[in-house]
């Protein structure tokens, strides 16, 4: 089962105006979800830091939000599975 699609490099945040720019052109993957019955649960943004934690071995240790839903869609399919 797949509990939902993560979107990698998604955008870049300008850490100065905080805009978001669609690097790669404008994302699909809401279509693409739609298109198999699952949810888009995560877009994760071109971070020189997030990238620099995963090269070093210290992504455990990095600070971020945008795996937070995963947990939220397997509890939600839990309970869709269950029948409750």
């Amino acid at each position: 089962d797949v509990l939902g699609l993560v979107e990698n490099m998604s955008y870049f945040e300008c850490p100065d105006c905080k805009k978001r720019h669609a690097i790669f052109g404008e994302s699909h993957i809401d279509e693409l979800a739609k298109s198999h019955n699952i949810d888009t649960v995560s877009r994760i943004p071109i971070n020189p830091k997030l990238a620099a934690a995963c090269a070093g071995g210290m992504i455990e240790l990095f600070e971020g939000e945008w795996l937070d839903n995963i947990g939220q869609a397997r509890k939600n399919e839990v309970i869709q599975s269950s029948g409750m």
